[in-house]
């Protein structure tokens, strides 16, 4: 009996460390940090990512078909593609897209 409360205590503490780890989701901001410096801070709402770049005010994109991951877009040329923890940013005024990764906390 008391290894058995033991064992339950062990698998609460162990979820709830894992909770404190994860890191975006629906309703939660997720932060990634890209090859170039840039940071952007993502909120997924339903069909919708709201993206801040560096700091700045977060901007809707609205989410497009994909064959792989899922594709966000808008009509001033930004694009984010993500797959799991990794991403590809681009915006209209850069010749080739960055590659980003997932961070738990912004730097």
């Amino acid at each position: 009996m008391i290894a058995m409360k033991f064992g339950v205590v062990g698998a609460a503490a162990a979820l709830a460390l894992s909770a404190c780890a994860s890191v975006g989701g629906p309703g939660v901001s997720s932060f990634y940090q890209c090859d170039r410096g840039t940071r952007l801070k993502v909120d997924f709402v339903r069909d919708r990512a709201l993206v801040g770049v560096n700091g700045m005010r977060q901007v809707a994109m609205r989410q497009t078909p994909a064959a792989s991951g899922a594709i966000y877009e808008n009509d001033q040329g930004w694009r984010l593609h993500t797959k799991g923890n990794e991403a590809m940013w681009n915006t209209a005024a850069r010749s080739a897209p960055e590659t980003c990764r997932q961070v738990a906390v912004p730097r």
